[in-house]
């Protein structure tokens, strides 16, 4: 009976080898672009939950609280210059009808002096964005690289996508709303954004 030649076993044996050596400088070089890359690049819209705070805040009518505020950035600080992603999470102390979040927001729009042509070329994209919450839910909304996008927590359950903001314009006066230094409640900012001025 024959026997292979430890040479010829050797050769196979050698081309495993450098077949798995190739395969792990390929993996180990596809990490390191990963590792390397910018924070920008790399941050998901997900990723907002592991994102430190920066502020909080609470916003009431009378003796009534309508919802806790906190925004949230990778850094843990604000600052509108460099486009770091952020995250708007909102906590709501009562019910409150969709169709009443988007007067809201339309009223606060006006506020901030934005057109009656621009608003009405955002709201198809508002429609439908979130549902009615109750008291307990979330409503999180993650603006990075000029888009945006929401998210509809109920009390107790996961964070779903709920819906996204595509364009510059609507993504930016979405979280103007309350980052603006025009925004209707200049204290509830202040709070948000850490307390510090810009």
């Amino acid at each position: 009976m024959y026997k292979t030649t430890s040479f010829y076993d050797g050769k196979v044996f050698g081309g495993k080898r450098l077949a798995g050596l190739l395969l792990t400088l390929f993996l180990a070089f596809s990490l390191s672009t990963t590792l390397n890359a910018s924070p920008k690049t790399q941050a998901s819209t997900d990723d907002w939950v592991w994102w430190k705070s920066v502020g909080s805040a609470s916003l009431s009518w009378g003796f009534w609280k309508i919802y806790d505020s906190e925004l949230r950035t990778p850094s843990g600080a604000f600052v509108p210059a460099t486009g770091e992603p952020l995250a708007l999470v909102i906590t709501y102390s009562r019910d409150i009808d969709a169709d009443d979040l988007l007067d809201a927001t339309v009223e606060q729009w006006e506020h901030l002096g934005f057109s009656n042509q621009q608003i009405k070329g955002w709201l198809p994209q508002m429609q439908n964005v979130w549902p009615d919450v109750k008291e307990g839910d979330r409503l999180i909304y993650v603006l990075s690289e000029d888009k945006g996008q929401f998210f509809y927590q109920p009390r107790n359950g996961k964070a779903s996508a709920s819906g996204t903001l595509n364009t510059s314009d609507i993504a930016n006066a979405f979280s103007a709303i309350w980052l603006s230094p025009a925004t209707a409640y200049p204290s509830l900012r202040l709070a948000l954004i850490g307390g510090n001025a810009e």
